[in-house]
C-alpha cells in the first residue's frame, strides 16, 4: 500500500476523513451472510442516543475484562456517565468514562477510550487485548450495528441489526492497523468495513488461545476514491490495541490489584 494516500491533513482530512462508521459489505453477497457471522459473536455492546422517540446508534465497544468496555474516544466524548448502553439485549447505564489523555476533538491520533458499565453477562464472551506486533496479513472480524451499505452504493439504509465482516490486515505502525476494501478475487469471502454506527467497534481474531481484540473502528480515509465514503478501496483504519495496552491495563485493573489504592 502506498503510504502517501494516507497522509491526509489539516482542513482536508477533517472534510474527506471519516470517523462515524457502518458495516458496510460486498454487494454480491447476501446481507444474511453478514447477519449469520455476527450471531457467533457476543462480546459487543452498542451506546444509543434518543433522537425522536427512536434509539440511534451513536457507536460500539467490547468487553475486554469484567465490566469495562473498549471503545474509540471521539464516541467517548460524545457518552455521559449515566447514559444507557445496550449490553447482551438488556439496558444498563455508564458508570465511569476515561478517555486517553493525548487525544484532541476532531484530530485522530490517541482515538481510544474505556466504559465502565455495571457488570458484564455471564454468557458474554470477553475478548482479550492483542499484544503481538504481528498483525499484518490475519484476517479480522468487525462487528456493529451502525448503518449498513455495500462497496458500490455506499450507505445505504440503517435497522439496528448486528452484522460482522472480515478483512485482512493490510499494514501497521505503531498506532494504527490499517484495512483496504477489496473488491472481486482480492477480496474475502465475507468482506467488509466498518460504517457511521461502528465506531468504537472492535478488529477480532481468534487462535487457539482464544478471542482477542487487536483494534478499534476510528477513520476511514476516502482518499483513494476521490472522497466517496464506504466504498471499494477506501482504507480503515483502527486504533492499534498492542500500542495502548499498557494505558489500557493501568486503567482497568482493579484497586485491590494495585500496589497502592486511593483511600
Amino acid at each position: 500500500m502506498n503510504n502517501k494516500i494516507l497522509k491526509v491533513t489539516g482542513l482536508c482530512c477533517l472534510l474527506c476523513c471519516s470517523s462515524l462508521k457502518a458495516m458496510v459489505i460486498r454487494h454480491d453477497v447476501n446481507d444474511s451472510e453478514y447477519i449469520n457471522l455476527a450471531s457467533h459473536f457476543n462480546s459487543t455492546v452498542t451506546f444509543t442516543m434518543l433522537h425522536n422517540t427512536k434509539d440511534v446508534v451513536q457507536g460500539t465497544g467490547t468487553i475486554i475484562r469484567n465490566n469495562w468496555v473498549l471503545t474509540a474516544a471521539h464516541v467517548a466524548n460524545i457518552l455521559k456517565v449515566g447514559d444507557d448502553v445496550h449490553v447482551d439485549s438488556k439496558i444498563q447505564t455508564i458508570q465511569k468514562i476515561i478517555i486517553h489523555p493525548k487525544w484532541q476533538d476532531r484530530k485522530f491520533p490517541f482515538d481510544i477510550a474505556l466504559v465502565k458499565i455495571e457488570m458484564t453477562p455471564e454468557r458474554m464472551v470477553i475478548a482479550n487485548l492483542y499484544d503481538k506486533s504481528d498483525e499484518v496479513s490475519q484476517i479480522a472480524t468487525f462487528l456493529g450495528r451502525g448503518d449498513f451499505g455495500n462497496g458500490l452504493k455506499g450507505i445505504i439504509n440503517s435497522d439496528g441489526l448486528l452484522r460482522a465482516a472480515q478483512n485482512v490486515v493490510e499494514e501497521v505502525d505503531p498506532q494504527w492497523i490499517r484495512f483496504k476494501f477489496d473488491q472481486g478475487d482480492k477480496a474475502l469471502a465475507l468482506e467488509g468495513i466498518s460504517g457511521p454506527g461502528d465506531s468504537g467497534g472492535p478488529a477480532l481474531i481468534s487462535n487457539d488461545k482464544g478471542l482477542f481484540i487487536i483494534g478499534v473502528s476510528s477513520w476511514q480515509d476516502a482518499a483513494p476514491t476521490n472522497w466517496l465514503e464506504a466504498r471499494y478501496n477506501v482504507i480503515e483504519n483502527y486504533s492499534r490495541v498492542s500500542y495502548f495496552i499498557d494505558w489500557i491495563r493501568e486503567n482497568t485493573v482493579d484497586c485491590a490489584q494495585k500496589k497502592e489504592c486511593a483511600k
